[in-house]
This record gives C-alpha cells, structure tokens and sequence, in this order.
C-alpha cells in the first residue's frame, strides 16, 4: 500500500463505521501489518487537521481516541459509556437546544467537542 492508499484506507474504515470510536491500538490491529504504526499515527494527525476525524481523551483507558467527524461541528453526539458506540445527534430540537443555551444562556457551544455520555439502548437493557 501507498501513503495515499493508506489514507484512504483509514478514511474508508472511519467513514463506514460513524458509530465507532478507534484507538491508535485498534487501528494497528485492524490493518494488522497492512499499515504500520509510525504511518497509522501520521494519517491520524493528517486526518484530524483536515477535521475529518476528531481526537479525544478517554479517562477510563488513559489513551486517545479517534472517530469519523466530517460534518460533526454541526451537532451533539452521544457516547456509551460501556461499548463506546457514538450517535450523531443531529435533530431539530437538538438545534433548538443549544439556540437555547447559546442565547438564553450566553454560553457558546464547541459543538465539535461536545459528547454525552450514557448507555446506548443495547447497553441500558443489558444493566
């Protein structure tokens, strides 16, 4: 594989699998010597700088995180806390909320930044 099939190859998983979150690990295990390490963490870096995925800290496991996040400074989104699946919120009243909070509030929202977290319907019957 070259760098830029490399790329897309990351992009390609990232984009058809919006619901998952991935660690460096993960990726490295997913391409499994297709990719290696040194180039999975340079696509990373690449991708988030093009805001095509979207890095976070998960305090649980002391490392980072990465999903797919093209158009995702334009909505809230859900984690769970137990299987780590994402939900893109991106509804009317979700909107209506955070006008609410943005102008009743005066408190402006990092919607790319922002996540609750709770259980996703699979996990919430499994407790």
């Amino acid at each position: 594989m070259y760098s830029t099939d490399h790329k897309k190859a990351l992009i390609d998983l990232f984009s058809n699998n919006q619901d998952k979150i991935y660690s460096a690990n993960n990726l490295i295990n997913e391409f499994n010597g297709k990719i290696n390490k040194a180039t999975i963490y340079r696509q990373l870096l690449s991708l988030e700088g093009e805001n095509i995925i979207r890095k976070t800290y998960n305090e649980k496991t002391n490392t980072y995180e990465y999903q797919y996040a093209r158009d995702c400074c334009n909505h809230l989104h859900l984690r769970c806390i137990k299987c780590g699946k994402i939900i893109h919120l991106e509804c009317k009243e979700v909107s209506e909320f955070i006008t609410h909070i943005e102008n009743e509030h005066e408190f402006k929202v990092d919607l790319y930044q922002s996540t609750l977290s709770g259980y996703c319907n699979k996990c919430k019957g499994e407790m």
